[in-house]
């Protein structure tokens, strides 16, 4: 071999052994500054075995700092099975009357610790300390027996501690900061408890912010036991007309979120919020035509109208309910009795355009912006979508394709209880700290004008006589006058039974004059009565428990 040939050789070689000195340089640079924080972090997880106490999460609250949430604080046991290996049977034995303590034997994240959510007794409190691995701690439970609002509210994702639905969604980040109390155990390579380290709490320095919402607790809680008797399907909204704040708002079916598990399994739709879901209104919608019916001077309170018991329109027939018993009627018992009629005649008349601007004008078939990714706008058919008479026709009394949600229709009748100012629902008032101190404030917003003071004088006096001596009737149960419409439509969905289901409607304001609170009960299920019975219950509490 040359020497040429040897100098070539030892050149490669060379070579080779800088590039393999070049990558491991690269890799220990890699792992020793861009990588070490992380790397940190995942060998202390290895020694540091923990369970979540989300009891820093920050409160959701009433619009006078009453908790929601109905929490309460529970004794239970943490148990770490890396810990306890070996002693399964003698612990199931010692503990036979706790609940769930059959994941001892099978822990539900094999080698991470979990907790067994059962309260202990003094006596097992006493035996949890002879056994290794077992930890008894207090733990909060976010969601009580009394809790409220619960589609509001929404729930959690408890084993990451994030918001899911609700406002612990739509304010997970600032309910969160703080919320990451961990309980935990340092142990070493073969997962052993290191001595004198025992057990040990970390939590975050940021302090968690409370939620303040508009609802008021009182007014709420009676809204659901009302609802609890009287409606298996629908929801209720009560509004300030003053502001906008919604001062109660329920749906059902209800779900607990502390029982979260066994809802989703259900096919009945307890985690819905109807009151922010669209619906057909029927008659409830004759309020748009009756108001753009007088803003335009096309009909007067007392103007005569002509009722044969029904209505033709391009062939197809729409009865009326003929509550009025006679066929020459005022626009008032119109009005009052719902006649189809009239109203069809009217919206004819107006044309499709006018009955779209008016119903925009209260805010109909679109988002009323509650920060709440459940909310529904609702829709109100194009001018150009009711092409036919017939069309025209079936929008006119709340049917087809016209969709309002209860949210909308108790912010239609807070305009007019308010005296024709467009009300922009407000749920969130601000947030505080854990002392119940302001740190930020969402201020109301008052919409313009969207109808003139006389048409709405007029309306207050058609809504009036719907209770007074329409088909509302069984809701006067105040000693002050209320004001309300009644609806009910053809959903176009059909239960079990093979029938169609209806949707039920009474939407309205309390008391006539310096309204207090304007309130909406949808139903498309009833238990026993009616949604006008729902809306008299309510308006009676209101009349005798006056709000804060």
């Amino acid at each position: 071999m040359s020497l040429l040939d040897c100098q070539k050789r030892a050149l490669r070689l060379l070579m080779i052994f800088s590039c393999c000195f070049l990558l491991l340089g690269a890799r220990l640079f890699c792992l020793q500054l861009l990588r070490s924080e992380n790397l940190s972090l995942q060998a202390v997880r290895q020694r540091f075995q923990s369970a979540m106490l989300y009891d820093g999460r920050g409160d959701i609250q009433d619009r006078f700092g009453r908790s929601l949430l109905g929490g309460r604080q529970r004794l239970s046991l943490l148990a770490f099975p890396t810990h306890y290996r070996g002693c399964e049977e003698e612990i199931i034995r010692s503990f036979a009357s706790l609940q769930g303590i059959d994941k001892i034997a099978a822990p539900p994240h094999e080698t991470l610790p979990f907790w067994l959510d059962s309260d202990l007794n003094e006596l097992q409190l006493a035996a949890a300390s002879s056994y290794p691995g077992l930890l008894a701690a207090i733990r909060k439970e976010r969601y009580g027996p009394g809790a409220l609002a619960s589609h509001l509210v929404g729930y959690m994702n408890e084993s990451e501690g994030t918001g899911v639905s609700g406002i612990e969604l739509a304010f997970d980040h600032t309910l969160s900061c703080g919320q990451q109390k961990i309980i935990g155990a340092v142990v070493d390579g073969r997962n052993r408890l290191i001595p004198g380290l025992g057990y040990r709490k970390k939590e975050e320095r940021l302090s968690p912010k409370n939620v303040l919402l508009s609802l008021d607790l009182d007014l709420q809680r009676e809204v659901e036991k009302i609802m609890d008797r009287r409606i298996r399907k629908g929801a209720v909204v009560v509004i300030d007309p003053a502001n906008g704040d919604i001062l109660a708002m329920a749906s059902r079916p209800n779900f607990k979120a502390a029982e979260l598990a066994s809802y989703l399994k259900e096919t009945n739709g307890a985690l819905i919020n109807r009151a922010l879901c669209a619906y057909q209104p029927g008659s409830v919608f004759k309020v748009v035509v009756a108001a753009a019916a007088l803003e335009e001077g096309l009909a007067s309170l007392f103007q005569i109208f002509h009722c044969p018991g029904g209505v033709t329109v391009d062939g197809l027939y729409f009865p009326c309910s003929n509550l009025h018993l006679k066929e020459e009627i005022t626009f008032v018992e119109a009005f009052a009795h719902s006649c189809n009629s009239v109203f069809i005649n009217l919206a004819l008349e107006l044309g499709p355009e006018k009955i779209a601007a008016y119903a925009r004008r209260f805010g109909l078939g679109e988002c009323c912006g509650l920060p709440l990714a459940e909310e529904e706008a609702g829709y109100i058919p194009l001018p150009e979508e009711l092409f036919s008479r017939r069309a025209q026709a079936n929008s006119a009394i709340g049917q087809g394709e016209v969709m309002v949600t209860p949210l909308q229709a108790a912010a239609m009748m807070a305009a007019l209880a308010n005296g024709g100012q467009k009300v922009q629902p407000r749920l969130v008032l601000g947030l505080t700290d854990r002392q119940g101190r302001d740190t930020a404030r969402f201020w109301a917003r008052r919409g313009s004008r969207i109808l003139s003071p006389a048409t709405v004088n007029k309306l207050k006096y058609l809504l009036q006589e719907v209770v007074a001596r329409g088909t509302a009737q069984q809701a006067a149960r105040t000693q002050s006058p209320a004001a309300a419409k009644t609806g009910t439509a053809e959903s176009g969905r059909y239960g079990s039974d093979g029938r169609q289901i209806l949707n039920y409607w009474i939407a309205g304001f309390y008391p006539l004059e310096n309204a207090r609170a304007a309130v909406a009960v949808f139903a498309d299920e009833l238990k026993e009565g009616t949604v006008k019975q729902v809306f008299g219950e309510i308006i009676y509490y209101l009349e005798n428990k006056p709000l804060h």
